[in-house]
């Protein structure tokens, strides 16, 4: 490893991703960047998962095995386990392009006071499906940059994904900053949230990270249609004034934003009366227009609301 090359350690928790371990930690160790260590935390899989990452027989990639306690027990055993100096998060099912752990560490080279450092993704299948997500607020440069409003652009669109951001582990150690196990949706935001509050992010708006959709045990299919623990806790923390002042506008829209994402999907799933429930919190009138077309799916009959529910 180069003399001042950030020491990585990448964390990858496993659970019956057998089909697709062996891309994930290959994408990893064909970086041009070479990491410090490939942590693979094996969270009681009941498939070839394990033995597959075993028969790589790389000297970088170490196997973890544990009992079933879920994705954030997983990435928390990564971080305890970690040698290097910062934490890259890769779900088994995602990957990586070799250019992506070299512009990482490019960004820790020119923002060393950042709290998160991250570059933009995309979305892809197995089918050959492949997008882009668009960006709000950022400059869409290939030029790295420092972004200090992010609560107010997280609350428009969603700028990196788990496995798109490095955090250092002093920070995560020194401050308690973990994923709070036995939640099923939302766990990785209330690291991001908690990160943000105190730290800026230094960031890279290329698409250098894949995140695959519609894979088997996803944690994004698993939504359980109630409002999600880490909004709770950013909402107490917001009533507690624990929020620098520079963050709360942006905290208050994510908040407003929170609760209509949930409404939604309580509708999709006939739900109305806990929908309607959240639609009539005032903070929802932060976002109008979502929250109007909204309001009138809920108050018409299904088969006509649901036509209205973005």
């Amino acid at each position: 490893m180069n003399q001042g090359q950030p020491r990585i350690s990448v964390v990858i928790p496993l659970y019956n991703k057998q089909n697709y371990i062996e891309q994930a930690v290959t994408s990893v160790l064909q970086s041009g960047c070479p990491a410090h260590e490939v942590i693979v935390v094996d969270d009681g899989s009941t498939d070839d998962g394990a033995q597959r990452v075993r028969t790589m027989d790389n000297s970088r990639v170490r196997l973890i095995r544990q009992p079933n306690g879920g994705v954030s027990a997983a990435r928390n055993r990564g971080i305890r386990e970690a040698t290097g100096d910062y934490i890259a998060f890769l779900d088994a099912d995602d990957c990586w392009a070799p250019e992506y752990l070299p512009a990482i560490a490019d960004l820790i080279t020119r923002f060393p006071e950042c709290g998160m450092y991250a570059t933009h993704f995309y979305y892809f299948r197995d089918d050959g499906f492949r997008r882009v997500p668009r960006l709000w607020g950022i400059k869409g440069t290939p030029r790295p940059q420092r972004i200090e409003r992010f609560f107010e652009i997280w609350s428009h669109e969603i700028f990196f994904c788990t496995c798109s951001v490095v955090v250092p582990v002093r920070i995560l150690r020194d401050f308690a900053i973990g994923f709070p196990e036995g939640e099923q949706h939302g766990e990785d935001q209330d690291v991001w949230f908690r990160l943000a509050e105190r730290w800026p992010v230094a960031y890279l708006a290329q698409p250098l990270v894949g995140y695959r959709l519609g894979a088997s045990g996803s944690l994004a299919s698993s939504f359980s249609g109630d409002f999600l623990p880490s909004f709770q806790r950013l909402a107490g923390r917001y009533r507690a004034n624990a929020i620098p002042q520079q963050h709360r506008k942006g905290v208050s829209r994510i908040l407003s934003v929170g609760r209509l994402v949930i409404a939604r999907h309580l509708l999709l799933r006939g739900q109305r009366r806990r929908a309607i429930k959240l639609l009539y919190d005032p903070g929802c009138l932060r976002i109008p227009r979502f929250w109007l077309r909204l309001l009138l799916a809920a108050h018409m009959p299904a088969f006509l609301g649901r036509q209205l529910i973005p």
